[in-house]
């Protein structure tokens, strides 16, 4: 049995959150019985013990309860995960192509800055394309564009 619950609601399908959110709660109730116990004075512990001996029973039941959970829908988690993976892959590789395409303005431009020269008309940036600024952000835009391409297209 899994001793550790690092699982999210959001990493979970929809009808297996209330599950989490019990457990969760459950748990927050028995930490927090627990705590009472613990700074009680010596005389009261005893008081309190019943209430923390339900408190973990009701963690406890919440807990077997999102284990069996989990354990009868592992196609709708497997789904779900998959689904989500994919989202979240798709959303990295746009944001790298914008990440792309706003490096490449900035080389734009630092050629642009490159090729001003005082006393003198800029209408293009032929003097700028060996300018350092450009040469840094395309090394960038390099990076980005390797790093896009070795995006993941699926899970398994």
């Amino acid at each position: 049995m899994t001793s550790r619950i690092d699982i999210t609601p959001e990493q979970l399908p929809e009808q297996l959150r209330p599950l989490l959110t019990a457990y969760l709660e459950a748990r927050r109730q028995a930490d927090a019985a627990f705590n009472a116990q613990r700074v009680a004075p010596v005389h009261g512990k005893h008081q309190l013990q019943a209430p923390l001996d339900e408190a973990n029973t009701k963690a406890g039941e919440a807990r077997v309860a999102l284990l069996e959970g989990t354990r009868e829908h592992p196609v709708e988690m497997r789904q779900y995960s998959h689904a989500r993976y994919a989202a979240c892959v798709e959303r990295a590789r746009e944001h790298l192509q914008e990440a792309e395409r706003e490096l490449r303005s900035a080389a734009d431009h630092a050629a642009v800055h490159a090729s001003v020269r005082d006393g003198r008309p800029t209408v293009n940036s032929e003097r700028g394309h060996e300018a350092q600024g450009k040469k840094a952000v395309m090394f960038s835009v390099g990076m980005v564009r390797e790093t896009a391409d070795s995006l993941p297209e699926g899970i398994d």
